[in-house]
């Protein structure tokens, strides 16, 4: 009898694509390219000229702003928030090592070594700093949130819930959003870390003299006080003030949408429909929508979350993913399934 071999399938281009988008939009990815960068310049014995130091603090607070999404992104909440607590101990541990211990240590080393634990030294900063910025919010967030629910006697915040639909037949959910594209908010997160490294640059020029007497630690507090707080609290203050209500309606035939509290109703019938995202949680938890002439894109992760709601969505019902599916559309899941994107391409099932 002869052996039947079963051919693997093949890559298809759909998976090449969604692979790639991850790989372009992680932000590892971009700290290890910026890190890298700075190598040739410390092989030519430069290492701290602007453009390397620019690209080490870049490079350092990608490796922090990943860490604090991952731990923000973590179910149960508690478990992220060990996490943090515990990457935050390490990070500044190894800065502590990193100033006190390990010069000695490197006397010995080959250049290469010595090098590269400098680009890792200066990269351990910012994340440190961001790590350590992210935990001072997410403990003052927590223990705003319970002295509010301690003094209006209101129970905790709730994801928002899905509730019969009042346009017509189906199901809907009212949240807050910040009507905003994911990749004007990529870029506005990207213009902030660009001139808040200048400016952390710049200002540790300024006083080199008092760095160079205090220490390291002394320029992770000046960083996190001085440039980073102040950054994320102007980000934070403009998109709360951009929120607006908006209510999103599957019935059996279209999606409805409204944005604003005296919008009128925006309808696409889901044989129209292009492209739907759906991301319940973290800070980019979002609802996208393209078809027909209609583009909305509405991040709910960013905004100032309703009186006893999360900044989030609930997770899409069985019953909206099926009835996408039946009518045509297939579903790609992305972020370990956090995110549910619907495109046009399956086969029609009656």
């Amino acid at each position: 009898m002869t052996a039947t071999t079963v051919a693997e399938p093949a890559e298809t281009p759909a998976v090449r694509a969604a692979l790639w988008r991850r790989l372009v939009g992680s932000p590892l990815i971009w700290a290890a390219v910026c890190l890298a960068l700075t190598v040739p310049w410390f092989l030519a014995g430069q290492g701290m000229e602007f453009v390397p130091y620019l690209l080490m603090l870049v490079g350092g607070w990608l490796c922090g702003f990943a860490f604090v999404n991952a731990t923000l992104s973590m179910t149960p909440a508690r478990t992220g928030a060990v996490v943090h607590v515990l990457g935050a101990v390490i990070a500044a541990a190894f800065v502590w090592f990193a100033v006190d211990v390990a010069p000695a240590l490197l006397e010995a080393a080959p250049e290469w070594v010595a090098a590269g634990f400098v680009i890792l030294q200066f990269a351990a900063i910012p994340a440190s700093a961001w790590i350590w910025l992210g935990l001072i919010s997410r403990a003052t967030a927590a223990i705003g949130a319970r002295d509010a629910r301690r003094a209006a006697g209101r129970p905790a915040r709730v994801t928002p819930e899905w509730e019969r639909a009042t346009h017509g037949r189906g199901s809907a959910v009212r949240f807050a959003a910040v009507p905003l594209r994911m990749s004007t908010l990529t870029g506005i997160i990207i213009a902030i870390t660009l001139v808040g490294g200048i400016l952390c640059t710049v200002a540790l020029i300024a006083v080199d003299d008092v760095v160079m007497n205090l220490g390291p630690r002394f320029a992770i507090v000046f960083v996190g006080v001085f440039i980073a707080l102040p950054a994320y609290l102007l980000f934070r203050r403009r998109m709360r003030a951009r929120t607006v209500d908006s209510v999103v309606e599957f019935g059996d035939d279209e999606l409805r949408l409204v944005i604003g509290a005296d919008a009128a109703v925006q309808r696409l019938p889901y044989r129209d429909l292009e492209l739907l995202v759906w991301r319940a949680r973290s800070d980019y938890a979002r609802l996208e929508v393209r078809g027909s002439g209609l583009d909305v894109s509405l991040v709910a992760g960013v905004a100032a979350p309703r009186d006893g709601f999360t900044a989030e969505l609930p997770p899409l019902s069985r019953r909206v993913i099926g009835r996408l599916q039946d009518l045509g559309l297939t579903l790609e899941r992305r972020r370990r399934g956090e995110v549910l994107v619907f495109r046009p391409g399956g086969a029609h099932r009656p």
